[in-house]
């Protein structure tokens, strides 16, 4: 079981690392940042409605005693991560995004060991400090001013993620495919509310009508990938404890070298390097020697 969720988890962190791009390909597009995700999620939440209603042979239901922990992890956990995800992304430079972002990972297994007593041994410890310095080197974050509000939202998204990858372990009980069908159905609530509110414009005022048939083929996908990168990784959680797969979700950070240096020709500095060993050093450390 725990093979399989450590498949599931750099399965995951490989859907994971095409979003950077889309955000990117789709704000050049044209796509205001709360519709971007707003749209998105429509098609992620059609495709997850779909994949429930094929796949579940059991009717929703929910225990009361849940109602808040579902509430927390729909809309802070997913619908607004996301938001927040990619308003870093888009206001301050993509390296303090992704450095701060990414902490969810040192986060993540502080709050499972103080709210779901998970064990964190000697070897957590030395791959929660070896991540950190991984993350250092990849990024090699700016000062804090240069961080601005961007910053901001890159810390939230990165306490939303934390949460959302704790609580699903308290909700161990609800489905993969029923808890994207949740998160994606509040998500489209949430932001599409937001999106009318902050962007009224560009529905009103003729913006979404000049999207381009290739932005809205670039929406459609990520939505998919979306939804593929949440179901895997929710799925790998059954198996695996948080410390365990909040590092190896760093994984996403090699497939990330390794695409800009397949498709873009960008070579890697020794830093780049040296930040990509101690993360694979990293996750064989949770792997073989973590509490999982």
């Amino acid at each position: 079981m725990k093979n399989r969720g450590i498949f599931l988890i750099l399965l995951s962190a490989l859907l994971y690392s095409i979003m950077p791009v889309l955000i990117r390909t789709l704000g050049g597009g044209g796509l205001p940042p709360v519709s971007q995700v707003f749209l998105r999620y429509i098609v992620a939440f059609l495709t997850a409605a779909f994949y429930f209603f094929r796949t579940s042979k059991n009717k929703i239901h929910i225990q009361k005693k849940d109602v808040a922990l579902l509430l927390i992890t729909t809309i802070f956990g997913y619908a607004l991560s996301n938001l927040f995800y990619t308003y870093g992304m888009l206001n301050t430079y993509v390296s303090n995004a992704l450095f701060l972002s990414f902490t969810f990972a040192i986060i993540a297994p502080i709050l499972a060991h103080i709210f779901l007593k998970d064990k964190i041994n000697v070897f957590n410890v030395a791959a929660l400090a070896t991540a950190t310095v991984a993350l250092v080197l990849l990024f090699q974050p700016n000062a804090i001013p240069t961080w601005k509000i961007g910053g901001a939202f890159a810390i939230l998204s990165a306490l939303g993620q934390a949460i959302y990858l704790v609580i699903r372990k308290k909700l161990k009980n609800y489905s993969a495919s029923f808890l994207m069908l949740a998160n994606t159905c509040v998500g489209v609530i949430i932001l599409g509310f937001l999106s009318l509110i902050i962007e009224r414009s560009f529905y009103f005022q003729g913006g979404i009508q000049r999207i381009s048939a290739n932005t809205w083929m670039t929406t459609v996908l990520f939505g998919i990938d979306n939804f593929l990168a949440w179901l895997v990784m929710t799925k790998g959680f059954e198996y695996v404890k948080a410390a365990t797969g909040s590092i190896l979700l760093l994984s996403e950070l090699l497939f990330g070298i390794s695409f800009a240096f397949l498709f873009f020709q960008e070579i890697p500095t020794f830093a780049t390097l040296a930040g990509g060993v101690l993360i694979l050093l990293s996750s064989l450390l949770v792997i073989l020697k973590g509490e999982n």
